[in-house]
């Protein structure tokens, strides 16, 4: 059984990894673009689709255009703004890391919590996405959305967890691919304008609506293109030296591109009558009112599907490393940081599949629900993040002594101020005209986050101070003598086996302790005892009510009330089975024995193994003489 599922994870996960034999890659800007921009780019797949939800549900559907350059122009803005940061801080801590260092460790922790929580959104968003694209190539699938969504959940985990490295080449394929097709949609579309184009209604007269919550709520949903650029500007260790001007290309690429990209399908969606989320994604609408054609229509499905894909899954290895460099500030659970033997940080992989697998069923998988919960979490990051580059950018002013270097970081802190205010008020507006619609989810997710962490890093601030050496370097007084206790139901090979064991131990006193649980079974281990002369007393202790564990535990206490300095060694003979069902059948009073002498002060608990034939045939090993055969060694 052990070597067949041995066999069965090298097959689903892959062989180990040695720890040497990985080495960081480095990318070039034309590489690192199709790596590290598949988040924000993927966002031109349900982005349109946000911006014209609300317009109509205000039934502002002239004003696509001017609020789509709005977005446009918030894009713009932090790309720019994350391009100064990632040129001075060209490390994978992003957002948080900057804010941590320069704003504080509670600031830190709420950058951290709000971008867990985006993360978890991003990949529940991105995955809606993908099944409404699945949804509209075939429509009969529909009442399977759930079932699709963590289909596709399951196979982007197990990918994840092998440690599947994305070739570059493929990501390269799907990156350009996705932004080619989009552009020959556009551009096709742009000059069919007149074939297929419907009369475009225009907006309401401002006095017959309210004019500033319809445009604020559409700009601040269309304002989800800008989620992926934290990750982006997270990527700068993966690009070649100099590290910092490239990543700030990289991003200034994406950006850019992704920009281009929205605003030419918003236009498209304006000009053909495109609907929102009802018929599927509007870049395939679009594509379909456009191309008319099946085949090419398939071919914007499939690169769709793909550039989602690779953002979500991309979003699953940034949020194991944020939630590992959390855990590393003892933020969260320190297991968080442990690489599995493919090299993968399997705990945060695991966390983040769960949390959205979770979203996907509570949501439906609706993109249109998930999308207000989404822009809170990053923005707060964002904000956050800007704060923390003001901060930097003066307090380097106050040290510039050359005018050019002063004047240069003048513009940069008024960049990051600009920066700051424009995601103020994104996060404002949708934090207040969301807020019903979902977006009190993401709010309360970080708070508890946040709260969650505060008190994780106040157990592991007690713990260390609970275990540190003393000042004076004196380690712990040894005991005083030890006494074994070996526990022996029956008399058989596992028991002589212990009782070995704790002869060659040589403790103080040694004795061997049996539970009364039935008169005629204790007659019987007394004579077999006192036949085979084992050379320990025999301690038989009473258990009226057939209590195993009570006894024992009372004779080890008064044993420790007796002599509080001395140690008390407990010998527990212990099955190892080859077969997990055989796991039920062994060792469960053990396990509820030991689990109760660990609680006693000065109380050791020894479990010696003994392999059963099923445990051996599992797993042959030279066995070595056994000793309790062998002759005793107090003699």
């Amino acid at each position: 059984m052990q070597r067949f599922a041995e066999r069965l994870k090298r097959i689903v996960f892959g062989s180990p990894i040695a720890t040497d034999s990985a080495r960081p890659e480095t990318l070039r800007t034309r590489l690192a673009l199709a790596v590290f921009g598949a988040s924000i780019l993927s966002a031109v797949a349900y982005g349109p689709d946000a911006l014209i939800d609300a317009l109509e549900s205000a039934h502002q559907r002239g004003a696509i255009p001017y609020m789509a350059a709005g977005v446009v122009g918030i894009m713009l803005l932090l790309g720019a703004a994350y391009a100064s940061q990632v040129s001075a801080f060209p490390n994978e801590r992003g957002d948080y890391g900057l804010v941590r260092d320069k704003l504080g460790r509670r600031w830190g922790v709420i950058t951290g919590a709000s971008l867990l929580t985006d993360y978890v959104f991003t990949v529940a968003v991105s995955i809606a996405a993908l099944t409404e694209v699945v949804v509209f190539a075939f429509p009969h699938t529909a009442h399977w959305m759930r079932a699709i969504a963590l289909g596709v959940l399951a196979v982007m985990t197990l990918a994840n967890l092998r440690g599947i490295r994305d070739r570059v080449r493929v990501l390269v394929t799907v990156w350009n691919g996705f932004l080619v097709v989009v552009i020959a949609v556009v551009v096709l579309g742009w000059l069919r304008r007149t074939e297929g184009a419907v009369p475009s209604s225009p907006a309401d007269a401002p006095e017959t609506w309210p004019l500033l919550v319809a445009y604020a709520g559409a700009v601040a949903s269309g304002a989800v293109m800008a989620t992926g650029v934290e990750h982006l500007a997270s990527a700068g260790p993966h690009h070649a030296e100099p590290r910092g001007t490239r990543a700030a290309r990289t991003l200034l690429i994406a950006v850019t591109a992704s920009a281009a990209a929205f605003l030419g399908v918003s236009l498209l969606a304006w000009t053909h009558g495109v609907s929102d989320f009802g018929n599927g994604p509007v870049v395939v609408q679009v594509a379909d009112r456009v191309l008319r054609h099946e085949a090419a229509i398939w071919v914007v499905i499939v690169s769709v599907a793909a550039i989602l894909y690779a953002a979500a899954s991309a979003v699953f290895r940034r949020f194991s490393r944020i939630s590992s460099l959390l855990a590393s500030d003892t933020f969260l659970p320190r297991q968080l940081t442990m690489r599995n033997d493919r090299l993968v940080l399997r705990g945060g992989i695991l966390a983040v599949a769960v949390l959205s697998a979770v979203v996907l069923v509570a949501s439906g998988a609706q993109i249109e629900r998930l999308i207000h919960m989404y822009i809170v979490g990053v923005f707060t990051s964002v904000v956050l993040g800007q704060i923390a580059m003001v901060r930097w950018a003066s307090n380097r002013i106050a040290l510039a002594t050359e005018p050019r270097e002063s004047v240069a970081l003048h513009a940069r802190r008024a960049l990051h101020i600009a920066a700051g205010v424009v995601a103020s008020a994104v996060l404002v507006v949708t934090a207040t005209f969301n807020f019903a619609n979902g977006a009190w989810i993401a709010v309360v997710c970080i708070v508890v986050l946040v709260l969650l962490m505060h008190g994780i890093a106040r157990h592991y601030a007690k713990v260390r101070a609970d275990l540190a050496v003393p000042a004076d370097g004196h380690a712990t007084a040894l005991p005083s003598a030890t006494h074994g206790i070996v526990l022996v139901a029956q008399l058989h090979r596992p028991a002589l086996r212990a009782l070995a064991y704790a002869k060659a131990a040589r403790h103080s006193t040694l004795k061997a302790v049996s539970v009364q649980m039935d008169r005629g079974a204790t007659a019987a281990l007394e004579k077999r005892w006192t036949q085979l002369e084992v050379g320990v007393p025999l301690v038989i202790l009473d258990s009226p009510y057939r209590d195993l564990v009570g006894p024992v535990l009372d004779y080890v206490r008064t044993l420790h009330r007796s002599s509080p300095r001395d140690a008390v060694v407990v010998y527990v003979p212990e099955y190892l089975v080859g077969r997990w069902w055989e796991q039920l059948l062994h060792n469960r009073s053990t396990a509820r024995l030991r689990a109760q002498l660990l609680q006693v002060p000065n109380v050791v608990v020894a479990a010696v193994p003994w392999k059963l034939e099923s445990a051996r045939q599992a797993a042959p090993v030279l066995e070595p003489e056994d000793p309790a055969l062998s002759p005793d060694p107090s003699t």
